[in-house]
């Protein structure tokens, strides 16, 4: 038996842990603590052969670290190595086995945890998953698996997990030394029943939320393109130049897109210009807060830590922004490639990086929030997303005369902020479910780590009384 302690860290969002440092305030559990390795029989999968190998053995489905998620097996796509029989008999799943993911890019990651259910004979698993055999009869695996998962039994698990290329592990040895409180059996079952209630709650205000989100935006793209047309002209849209503000020249441009609204390109409303270059050393000019990936969010500009460097005074004049300026992510993941916000002048004098693009629009006719809204709405990234290029097949970008080209449907000015006030209503109203799905999943955690902190008489009724 070990200490009756252990370390935790603040739950922030559904999905994810807040950061990887983990508080150094240990807690006190009223019920006995073990290890991992006292309740069970821990061991690592087995590697699987390299490709072009001879085909030796038998040959056994397998379990990766993708099949393994928090609380729920993904067996969509399960694999089949060949291995010696005696190997595949001792690496057999059986009925109630704890599976740990072994290694992941995310410390978040790494210890998530699953049950066995059997659902498929025979299969095996590999060494980026552990499994852990209970043979404690004091301990519900359901119970060992919500723990696990949760926020405190993930807590040990980031303490101790390696790193030497950005991928991170726990070992076999050292998850066998991860604690367990064994509070009495009737227990266990009546946290974990609680626990999952209270997350079902959540999972179920969070589905509420995206449905609302989606929604919002559908409806913004719908009153802006022509859906049935699109499909039909994909390649042959008509134009608006703008030439001047009080009429429209016509050209036909391969833009995607067809809408009852007359329909720019970018470039032809706005200035845009792609950042300076990180400068590594000291120019001789002024150290300028400047603005890169990080900080241009879809929709709004995180500010928490802004970097700066030392750019010449050119520099400067020509990359200042201006307030309601528009910064795209010129390189990021497919998905957030082209993303925008609108600059506000939160820092009085900033430039912006060369993986961000401005874009300064020049015209009235335009309202900066209706132009940030459709570039970040399913339909006007279609054009950015379309066209990025990659070399490596996750780093994408847009090159400044890409993003130029983008179209930008025109409706009335006060057509522009009907159409902000709804979405942003809907948004406002899918945030407020988001809220309430994050607020539930921390009481889940802190009700749990109630329950097994506190005698029965002292911990919440929800979670220890029928």
């Amino acid at each position: 038996m070990i200490e009756k302690t252990t370390s935790v860290v603040r739950f922030a969002a559904l999905d994810r842990w807040d950061s990887p440092q983990i508080s150094s305030a240990p807690t006190s559990y009223a019920w006995p603590v073990a290890t991992l390795g006292e309740v069970a029989h821990v061991r690592l999968g087995v590697q699987v052969p390299r490709k072009g190998s001879k085909l030796r053995g038998v040959a056994r489905p397998y379990l990766r670290a993708i099949n393994v998620r928090r609380a729920e097996l993904n067996l969509t796509d399960v694999k089949t190595m060949y291995l010696p029989e005696a190997q595949a008999i001792d690496l057999a799943l059986q009925q109630g086995d704890l599976l740990f993911v072994e290694g992941s890019g995310s410390v978040t990651e790494v210890g998530r945890a699953a049950l066995w259910n059997e659902s498929i004979s025979g299969v095996v698993h590999q060494n980026s998953v552990i499994r852990a055999r209970l043979h404690d009869e004091r301990l519900d695996p359901e119970y060992v698996i919500t723990w696990f998962n949760s926020r405190a039994g993930n807590a040990y698990v980031r303490e101790q997990a390696t790193t030497t290329s950005g991928l991170y592990h726990i070992g076999a040895s050292k998850l066998a030394g991860a604690p367990i409180p064994i509070p009495p059996i009737d227990i266990q079952r009546k946290v974990v029943a609680a626990y999952r209630e209270i997350l079902h709650s959540a999972e179920t205000s969070k589905s509420k939320s995206v449905v609302l989100k989606n929604a919002a935006w559908e409806y913004f793209d719908a009153q802006l393109i022509d859906a049935a047309g699109t499909a039909a002209a994909a390649d042959m849209v008509t134009v608006a130049e703008f030439s001047v503000l009080d009429r429209w020249d016509t050209d036909i441009t391969p833009m995607g897109i067809t809408s009852s609204h007359p329909i720019v390109r970018l470039d032809t409303v706005a200035d845009i210009r792609l950042g300076v270059q990180l400068q590594r050393s000291n120019t001789g000019g002024q150290d300028v807060p400047y603005l890169r990936v990080a900080n241009v969010q879809r929709g709004y500009l995180d500010l928490t830590d802004v970097k700066t460097m030392n750019v010449r005074p050119d520099t400067v004049a020509r990359l200042a922004l201006q307030r309601d300026d528009l910064l795209f992510l010129e390189a990021n993941s497919l998905e957030e490639v082209g993303r925008c916000a609108r600059w506000d002048g939160q820092i009085p004098l900033c430039i912006h990086q060369n993986h961000v693009i401005r874009a300064r629009l020049r015209t009235t006719d335009l309202l900066p929030e209706y132009v940030e809204a459709w570039f970040n709405s399913p339909a006007g990234g279609s054009h950015v997303r379309a066209r990025a290029r990659t070399t490596s097949g996750t780093l994408y970008t847009i090159p400044v005369n890409v993003l130029a080209d983008a179209p930008v449907p025109v409706p009335p000015v006060e057509d522009q902020g009907r159409l902000i006030a709804k979405l942003q209503e809907g948004l406002a109203e899918a945030r407020s479910y988001l809220d309430d799905a994050e607020q539930l999943r921390e009481q889940a955690e802190t009700d749990l780590v109630a329950a097994l902190t506190s005698s029965c008489d002292e911990a919440p009724s929800r979670l220890v009384t029928s």
